[in-house]
């Protein structure tokens, strides 16, 4: 007898031990499928809806996380690509230089462009994200859920980064990248637009179009001093 009570006892244990480590891989399984749902239709709402769509980013950016750390990174090499491939054409264009000189110099500059390529879309990101946070009353929203906001914004414009690659192929096919990438501006500033009504929580139409166009003209007013020292942005 007691050798089956303390069989019964092991059992369940056993079981208690089964049910609590059940029970504190439930919630880890049910935000991967939240995180998955997310992502999956998240390219299919941002056409139908894309203010709800911004507005969820907005409010749970951690659901989104794969989406925003995809995008920038591609983002962030498709302009490394682009000035890469500057880079290598104006280097190789020797006999355009009277002097070897000449060409060093414009070759340092050419490098210290690519540098700042490479960190043009995070400067767009990190200087657009300050100015809405430093104008945020109470800080409802945190800077980097700002930041991730505004990248999900951003999305047009990295396309047109990628679709720009193929306008080094000839002056033809860079007119079509140059217009599409015309579009994906608008599309973004729309975006961008709804992103800074979703962040500052602002449901009236009017006081949201003042602030982003506040927002805005702070941002382009930076943009130009960097222009100042030759640094150029992005919208």
């Amino acid at each position: 007898m007691e050798g089956n009570n303390e069989e019964q006892k092991v059992n369940n244990t056993e079981e208690v031990k089964e049910t609590v480590t059940e029970t504190k891989e439930q919630p880890k399984t049910t935000n991967v499928k939240k995180d998955y749902s997310a992502s999956k239709n998240f390219f299919e709402n941002i056409f139908k809806t894309p203010y709800d769509e911004i507005k969820n980013v907005a409010e749970s950016p951690k659901s989104y996380f794969i989406i925003i750390l995809v995008s920038f990174i591609t983002w962030v090499v498709a302009e490394l690509i682009g000035g890469i491939i500057s880079l290598i054409r104006n280097m190789v264009s020797l006999s355009w230089y009277s002097n070897i000189f000449s060409y060093l110099a414009d070759s340092f500059m050419d490098i210290i462009g690519l540098f700042f390529t490479i960190l043009g879309p995070a400067i767009i990101i990190a200087a657009l994200s300050l100015i809405i946070y430093l104008f945020m009353k109470n800080k409802k929203k945190n800077y980097l859920t700002i930041a991730s906001t505004l990248i999900v914004a951003y999305i047009p414009v990295i396309t047109s980064s990628i679709i720009s690659l193929l306008g080094y192929v000839n002056t033809y096919v860079a007119r079509f990248t140059n217009t599409y990438a015309s579009f994906c501006s608008v599309i973004t500033a729309i975006l961008t637009y709804f992103a800074i009504k979703a962040l500052y929580s602002e449901e009236d139409d009017n006081k949201a179009t003042i602030t982003y166009l506040i927002v805005m003209g702070i941002y382009f007013a930076f943009a130009f001093v960097l222009r100042l020292f030759g640094i150029s942005i992005l919208f």
